[in-house]
């Protein structure tokens, strides 16, 4: 590498992680998530805004050399986080919490009606927009868009739902649990779209074979060699736990990757193996600030400088964003209402449920990431879903504002909130405002 292009490469690290931090602050002042702030701070980067407003100082800035190596430090930041994702949900809230079935009931609903909407959407998309229609077919596009359209962010998700207090609550923990089945399911299906269309780089049947290898090795003998070591002094803390821990997430990732599937499937999967510890727990508080603070905005600033809004300028292109947006939302949001109001009573609790698992953020943003490496998005569609990406998440704050204002008008202001006291779930504790206690 040049010193010219380190020189700039280090300038526009510099101006991205400034951006970050002044636009979160702001977000943060409107409800909105830092996360959310990320997410514009990238596409603003690109040509979508600074390209367009100066770029002279955009291609300098971040000129084409500089995207091997944006791309590999965004890599770097996913495949620690999704592996930090991976941990998160081994921390099993299902297990002995009594709600398996409410869980599994929302995800199911709350999957299967945006994959349908959304294979409709995608479909009217690539009949009013032939050029949108991939490489890989249109067949193989619809299905991928509505996998897409089915995800919902956990960890974005479990930050929101602490900041606006609801852990504890019945919402909260109906909303978590569901997106927690969701992350498997989606990537699961996408891991299969990969093998299945081809669109990795070996035989279908080897990456399916493959990663079932994969799978059974680290749930058996990995998970196995990795409880004997935590029990030792260097796995309690020493200082081979780290480079232990890198080893195998790296190792991991490589393995999907050559499998022709992505590093952050090694990486999830990984972290959904790993025995939980005190060393880990230590570790990962040390490590997440460094990867989510200052990994994953280079990830943010890489999908940015593929997003090129002003190419939607057209009425079908702009009427494309508002039939995905609205297969979208509608889907999620709709079915996981419904079918949380179907477990419990109280239809503003339920549509408290369906609000969160609305959330999309960075975890839509990789699935669309990857299917436009894969040949299964094309340019246009690619950055039609990530406006969809980023205004269903915008969407999330105001909808639980929103709830919020409805639940007060409908009840005394000294009585308990209605949906959260009369579900049968001794395990939610709640204080004596009818507000969920803090754990």
């Amino acid at each position: 590498m040049s010193g010219d292009l380190l020189t700039r490469l280090l300038v526009g690290a510099a101006v991205m992680m400034v951006l970050c931090r002044v636009l979160a602050v702001l977000a943060v002042r409107v409800g909105q998530p830092p996360v959310v702030a990320e997410m514009v701070a990238g596409i603003a980067l690109g040509p979508s805004l600074f390209g367009l407003v100066l770029p002279d100082a955009q291609a300098w800035v971040f000129p084409a050399d500089s995207t091997p190596v944006l791309y590999a430090l965004g890599q770097l930041g996913i495949a620690f986080y999704m592996f930090l994702v991976g941990l998160e949900f081994s921390g099993s809230l299902v297990r002995g919490s009594g709600l398996a079935r409410r869980f599994v009931s929302v995800s199911f609903a709350g999957m299967a009606a945006p994959f349908v909407l959304g294979i409709a959407a995608t479909y009217a998309v690539f009949r009013a927009q032939p050029s949108a229609v991939p490489e890989k077919g249109l067949i193989e596009g619809a299905l991928y868009a509505g996998v897409v359209a089915s995800v919902t962010a956990l960890p974005m998700l479990a930050r929101i739902i602490e900041e606006e207090g609801l852990l504890g609550s019945r919402a909260g923990t109906v909303a978590l649990g569901a997106a927690a089945v969701d992350d498997v399911v989606a990537w699961v299906g996408i891991g299969l779209m990969l093998a299945l269309t081809g669109a990795g780089h070996t035989d279908p049947l080897l990456t399916v074979a493959g990663f079932a290898v994969f799978v059974a090795l680290l749930f058996t003998v990995v998970r196995r060699a990795l409880r004997t070591f935590l029990a030792t002094s260097l796995g309690r803390g020493g200082q081979g736990f780290l480079p232990l821990v890198c080893a195998l997430l790296f190792a991991a990732c490589a393995a999907t990757e050559f499998l022709g599937l992505h590093v952050v499937i090694g990486a999830f999967v990984l972290g959904l193996a790993f025995p939980k510890s005190e060393a880990l727990s230590r570790w990962e508080a040390s490590v997440r600030p460094f990867a989510v603070g200052v990994l994953l905005p280079f990830y943010f600033v890489y999908t940015g400088l593929r997003t090129q809004i002003q190419a939607l300028d057209a009425g079908p292109l702009l009427l494309g964003v508002g039939v995905l947006l609205a297969a979208s939302v509608i889907g999620k949001l709709g079915a996981c209402t419904v079918a949380a109001r179907l477990q419990d009573p109280g239809w503003l609790p339920a549509l408290r449920v369906g609000v969160l698992m609305n959330t999309r953020g960075l975890v839509q943003l990789i699935a669309l990431n990857i299917g436009l490496e894969a040949g299964l998005l094309t340019q246009t569609l690619f950055t039609q879903l990530v406006i969809v990406a980023v205004l269903s998440t915008v969407l999330t704050a105001p909808g639980l504002a929103l709830t919020a204002r409805l639940e007060r008008r409908r009840r005394p202001a000294d009585t308990p909130p209605t949906g959260e006291r009369a579900a049968p779930i001794s395990a939610l504790p709640e204080d004596r405002t009818g507000r969920p206690a803090r754990p």
